[in-house]
C-alpha cells in the first residue's frame, strides 16, 4: 500500500492532542530495523503517521526522522508539531502573546559554529545549511496568509496569566518556581490585545531558530532575534529539516523565551498547535504522482 501523505510530529511536547485529530486506520506496521513507535491514522484525506519521540533535543529528532524512511519511504509531508518560545515582537512589529500558533517559513540552526576566544561565534551561512521551504510550501503559505480568520483553532484560555516582563528583569527564583510564587514583580509590557477582551485565534508566519539549549535572558533572545528576523526559539527541528524534502513546523507559543519560562500555557500551547495541523492540513493539495 502507498503511504502518501504522512505527518511526522517528533512527541515529547503532548503528542495526544495530535491523537484526538487522528481517525481510526488499518495499521501499516513497521520494517524490520525501525526502533521508534508509531500510531497511524487519517486527518480529512490524508493519510497520517505520527512518530513519538523518546526525548527533547534536535538528536531525539534526527534518530526518530532518520529512522521513519525505513518504514514510510513515500512521506511527503513532515509536520513538526509541538510548543515553542516566541519573540514578543515580530520584525514587522507585530504582537506575538501566549497561545498563538507560530507556523514556519524557515529554519536558522542558531547554535551552529565555534567556540572561540572572545565567545560563540555562529556561522554565516547557516540560513543555506537549513534554509527556507521549498516553493510548494512556500506559495502553500502565501496563500493561507491570505486568510484572516482561524476557524479550526481552539478558544483561547484565560489571558490573566499572559505576563511579558522587560528583557532586562530577570526571573528571581530558580526555573521550576513559578513567577508568583517567587514575587517577580518587576515591570510589565503592556499587551494591547490581551485589553480587547477575549483575544482573537491567531496564526504568525516567520523564520524559527533551532538549537539544543533554552534561549534566556530576554536580552539574548531580543538581540538573536532582531540580527536573524526570527519570531520564534524551538529545541526540535533542526533534527527534520535535513531528514525530509519537504516540512513544516507548527509550534504553540508557551513563553517568551525568558527567565519567566513555567509549564502553564505549554499543554495548552500544544492543543492550539495541534489544532492549527488539522486545519493546515485542509489546505495541504499534494500534487498528483504516478504508481
Amino acid at each position: 500500500m502507498r503511504k502518501c501523505d504522512h505527518d511526522l510530529n517528533p512527541g515529547g511536547t503532548f503528542p495526544r492532542n495530535n491523537l484526538r485529530y487522528l481517525k481510526n486506520a488499518p495499521p501499516y506496521g513497521k520494517a524490520a530495523g525501525d526502533p521508534n513507535a508509531y500510531t497511524t491514522g487519517a486527518v480529512g484525506r490524508h493519510n497520517v503517521v505520527l512518530a513519538h519521540m523518546p526525548g527533547m533535543g534536535k538528536v531525539n529528532a534526527t534518530a526518530v526522522a532518520a529512522k521513519c524512511p525505513m518504514s514510510f519511504p513515500n512521506i511527503r509531508l513532515a509536520i513538526v508539531v509541538g510548543i515553542c518560545g516566541v519573540v514578543p515582537f515580530g520584525p514587522d512589529g507585530d504582537k506575538i502573546i501566549l497561545g498563538v500558533v507560530i507556523v514556519s517559513e524557515g529554519v536558522i540552526q542558531y547554535d551552529s559554529g565555534r567556540q572561540q576566544p572572545e565567545g560563540f561565534v555562529r556561522r554565516d551561512t547557516f540560513r543555506d545549511a537549513l534554509g527556507r521551504a521549498d516553493a510548494e510550501i512556500r506559495n502553500l503559505i502565501a496563500k493561507l496568509k491570505t486568510f484572516h480568520n482561524r476557524k479550526n483553532l481552539q478558544d483561547w484560555m484565560d489571558v490573566a496569566q499572559d505576563r511579558f516582563f522587560e528583557a532586562t528583569y530577570h526571573h528571581k527564583g530558580d526555573k521550576k518556581t513559578a513567577c508568583t510564587e517567587c514575587g517577580c514583580n518587576g515591570k510589565l509590557v503592556p499587551r494591547t490585545r490581551l485589553g480587547q477582551g477575549k483575544p482573537l485565534p491567531a496564526v504568525h508566519f516567520g523564520w524559527i531558530a533551532s538549537r539544543d539549549a533554552l534561549m534566556r535572558p530576554g536580552e539574548d533572545r531580543d538581540a538573536t532575534a532582531e540580527e536573524e528576523g526570527i519570531i520564534t526559539f524551538e529545541m526540535v527541528s533542526a533534527g527534520v529539516w535535513d531528514i525530509f524534502h519537504r516540512v513544516v513546523l507548527i509550534k504553540g507559543a508557551c513563553d517568551y523565551a525568558d527567565t519567566h519560562k513555567n509549564r502553564m500555557w505549554q499543554r495548552y500551547a500544544a492543543a492550539t498547535a495541534a489544532a492549527c495541523m488539522k486545519a493546515f492540513l485542509r489546505y495541504w493539495l499534494p500534487s498528483q504522482t504516478q504508481g
